[in-house]
């Protein structure tokens, strides 16, 4: 059976579609669900992977996300956001004997943030925003 990658636009008619009727989706496997059957049509059988759909839900400006996270390997470190793929900024604090120490990375596209304990995505909570 072969699919066909809808276009970003379709993705958001979808989204608004599915929000309009449910103002909360629990996680993202549930979002790329519905999201499927929002946008399937009979000739064209649609795929998007939650990757995609996450990044998309972030640029919009209806849907507000929640990130559940755990805590992972302290000794890793963390170039890029792994929730959209954003370079991460260093939030630093100066010690007693004037150096400068990173106390935490922030993205600043998404609102993830980590400290000394890293902070593992582990569920996202889709929201919807009237705006």
């Amino acid at each position: 059976m072969t699919y066909h990658i809808p276009s970003d636009e379709i993705i958001i008619k979808g989204l608004k579609n599915i929000f309009k009727r449910i103002h909360t989706i629990n996680s993202q496997k549930e979002l790329k669900k519905l999201i499927k059957k929002e946008i399937k049509t009979k000739k064209k059988n649609y795929s998007v992977s939650e990757k995609r759909l996450r990044n998309i839900a972030l640029e919009t400006d209806f849907i507000k996300i929640d990130i559940h996270s755990r805590q992972g390997d302290p000794n890793k470190i963390l170039s890029k956001c792994p929730v959209c793929g954003n370079i991460l900024s260093r939030v630093k604090n100066l010690t007693i004997w004037g150096g400068e120490v990173t106390i935490e990375f922030r993205c600043s596209k998404c609102g993830y943030w980590t400290g000394k304990k890293k902070q593992i995505p582990i569920r996202y909570v889709f929201h919807f925003v009237k705006r």
